[in-house]
């Protein structure tokens, strides 16, 4: 039985090359993530999730790759049984008499289990060496947790840590005794971000569900005094009074909410209330509050209104020279310092990036010159992340216009401020006060001529 993700990828990409001669690429890896996972998602949620197209999904690449694993397999394979199914094949290619497929396995199960690699895909499980820590940011993350009507703001584009962190935090609350919940607002419907009223009942009702209580929003909700209030007499009212313990609510991707404006002031309002209110109230005082946001809010928010100027904020950064070299021995890998030097104009030391490259080179054992030479091509490693890059560059021209000038520039530029932030949040810019520039080598070169 396979009993981790890592070693049922790993067996998925042996059956794939060798009927392909072709690595998985990125997506397929994704579609797989997910088949792997109980209960299953639709295949519109996992685009939606992902930045994906739903249609291309479930059109396109998903059929040909079940088709690709049901011809390699000999029986048909779907999202359902991919998992058994490997798992039978392992069995069968292991009391098989042909030497040559026995070779190939035990040479293959050997590799997974003595490098313990692990494939980097979201977010890096608590236990993982492959952790790389932020020290003095998740010092300051642990004693503001301990306090009182603490508020923690996690800042940083995608892919370079955040909910990485932000579970350790709550692991660490989890330790104390404190109860932690964790709502992620890219998960909501847009249906229900862009209607206050549906929206607060949702939070409501994942929050009690996350807590294994029993829904009462039928007592506290009151159209006569409006959706923020009620929400805000059932969590004072019901919630927190019905927990002996303080309650450490995590939500993710608060960012979704920026694309409307009139909904986020609304919530964002209301959050900052909770906050306020905890300075003085002992039953508020159990609410620690964890913001994880992909950008800064580009949406007007009045400065007495808005949590975002309060609490501790952590803004993740990219991993330094010294932290990549940590990363290169966990992969058992020899790079000359001019390699690493060359790593690390290319990336910058993007979290997500680096561990991917380091993995692919431990995992296929391709020389490094081979993976530089196309790297910044569409049939390097990184091509799956700059295509989705690209993809929503092309449906958003607006943002195409403004890197291209950043692309174009010598220097740091200022840009419209939505603009600046929303390619901040894709990660493809960094902030220079009020001008970026881009993030690194890769994007200026993929996109300086595809733009």
């Amino acid at each position: 039985m396979m009993q981790t993700l890592e070693t049922f990828l790993a067996v998925a990409e042996q059956v794939a090359y060798e009927a392909t001669g072709e690595h998985l690429n990125d997506l397929q890896r994704m579609i797989l993530l997910e088949s792997w996972q109980a209960p299953k998602k639709t295949y519109e949620q996992i685009a939606r999730e992902h930045n994906y197209s739903g249609n291309y999904i479930q059109q396109v690449a998903a059929p040909r790759l079940w088709r690709l694993f049901s011809e390699a397999l000999g029986q048909k394979v779907t999202k359902f049984n991919v998992r058994s199914v490997l798992e039978r094949h392992v069995v069968a290619q292991s009391t098989t008499h042909n030497p040559d497929r026995n070779c190939v396995l035990t040479n293959f199960k050997g590799s997974v289990s003595t490098t313990s690699l692990e494939y980097p895909t979201g977010s890096v499980p608590i236990d993982s060496p492959f952790y790389v820590q932020r020290s003095i940011q998740e010092s300051l993350c642990y004693q503001n947790v301990l306090q009182p009507s603490s508020l923690i703001r996690i800042k940083a584009p995608r892919q370079m840590g955040k909910t990485s962190l932000m579970l350790r935090i709550l692991a660490y609350a989890k330790t104390t005794e404190m109860q932690t919940v964790t709502l992620n607002f890219q998960q909501v419907e847009k249906a229900i971000l862009a209607d206050l009223h549906k929206l607060l009942r949702w939070f409501c009702t994942c929050i009690t569900q996350k807590l294994k209580l029993t829904p009462q929003l039928a007592t506290y909700w009151d159209n006569d005094i409006g959706s923020k209030m009620s929400c805000t007499l059932y969590m004072e009212g019901y919630l927190l009074e019905e927990i002996s313990s303080p309650l450490v609510l995590a939500l993710e991707e608060v960012s979704e909410l920026f694309e409307y404006p009139a909904i986020a002031q609304e919530f964002f309002t209301m959050l900052r209330t909770w906050h306020e209110h905890s300075k003085t109230d002992s039953t508020w005082q159990k609410l620690r509050l964890i913001l994880v946001q992909s950008t800064e809010p580009y949406i007007h928010l009045n400065v007495n209104q808005s949590p975002f100027n309060l609490g501790v904020e952590v803004a993740l950064t990219p991993f330094t020279t010294e932290q990549v070299e940590s990363l290169i021995d966990l992969h058992n890998l020899q790079l000359s310092t001019h390699q690493i030097q060359q790593l690390m104009h290319l990336l910058q030391g993007h979290p997500f990036l680096t561990r991917w490259t380091l993995y692919y080179l431990a995992q296929f054992q391709h020389s490094f010159e081979e993976m530089m030479a196309i790297a910044v091509t569409d049939a390097g490693i990184y091509h799956d992340h700059l295509h989705r890059h690209l993809g929503i560059l092309q449906r958003y021209p607006e943002l195409r216009e403004a890197l291209l000038q950043v692309l174009n520039a010598t220097e740091p530029v200022e840009l419209e401020q939505v603009k600046a932030f929303k390619l901040y949040s894709m990660g493809l810019v960094k902030l220079a006060g009020n001008q970026v520039m881009i993030t690194c080598d890769l994007y200026r070169q993929y996109f300086r001529g595809r733009c």
